[in-house]
């Protein structure tokens, strides 16, 4: 059972076992991603993996169903005043999936549970030379450390109006971390605005591998889910109240720490 892309965004945040239990399991993944922050691209699985879905989300856009806006033409319109398209990037990380959206949307809202990952996703995104990309496009993005799938304060602490009335929510390869999927699934649709999109990347259903690497052992502890099925998204998304259901596979798999094999996918919803 090694799932370790540790390039990003993995944070379990749910209380299927027990608050207590699921307290601990959080922490730990707190901590994991804590010590990842400063090495989630350090070897080259890691950038292959960033890369291959970079492309699979850029080549399947219009599947997401929102209403971008048109990167090409961000520079001829400055004097028209934009569409508004907010995007949360749930489980953000060092902001793999904002970059991945840059240019596309007028403002990034990432949360994480783990500071040095917020850290880095600030550091990336507004630092002193404005935010750039590589086209020197600023992108409006900053993220705050928080649990919105946590029964306590922690998720009343993200109750202003910039943490609601999103046009997408996306959890771009974390949703295996966290406990609960249901109540993540629910808590995120909460934020959206009526025809907001759900939308996550994660891997299809795999085995557990029978061997895991001693320097794995840390992120092993941070899994829930060994991948998803179909059918099992289609009703946890029904159940939070999203309709037009779509899921499209990735046709290739990708290699993790050079052994573990997996399918990458991406599923959304729209809220009704």
């Amino acid at each position: 059972m090694a799932d370790h892309h540790h390039h990003h965004h993995h944070h379990d945040h749910g209380h299927s076992h027990g608050t207590e239990d699921a307290a601990a399991f959080t922490e730990v993944n707190r901590q994991h991603w804590n010590k990842m922050a400063t090495s989630y691209t350090a070897e080259e699985w890691q950038r292959d993996l960033i890369n291959k879905i970079t492309s699979f989300i850029q080549s399947n856009i219009s599947f997401i169903g929102v209403s971008f806006l048109d990167p090409s033409a961000a520079f001829e319109k400055k004097s028209e005043p934009q569409k508004s398209v907010r995007v949360l990037d749930y489980a953000c990380g060092p902001g793999t999936i904002t970059a991945i959206l840059a240019g596309r949307a007028t403002e990034f809202v990432g949360v994480d549970l783990s500071e040095n990952m917020v850290q880095a996703y600030n550091s990336r995104f507004t630092s002193e030379k404005g935010g750039e990309t590589a086209d020197d496009e600023k992108i409006n993005a900053h993220a705050v450390v928080g649990n919105l799938i946590s029964t306590g304060a922690e998720a009343d602490a993200l109750d202003g109006p910039n943490f609601r009335d999103f046009d997408l929510a996306v959890v771009g390869m974390g949703f295996h971390h966290f406990t609960d999927i249901r109540l993540a699934t629910r808590r995120l649709v909460e934020r959206l605005k009526p025809g907001g999109v759900f939308m996550i990347v994660d891997f299809v259903t795999h085995a557990m591998e029978a061997e895991v690497h001693p320097d794995l052992k840390d992120a092993v502890n941070t899994i829930s889910h060994h991948g998803f099925g179909e059918e099992e998204l289609r009703k946890v998304f029904a159940e939070a109240g999203l309709t037009d259901f779509a899921l499209v596979r990735m046709g290739e798999e990708v290699t993790l720490r050079g052994t573990s094999k997996r399918e990458p996918f991406m599923a959304r919803g729209t809220k009704i």
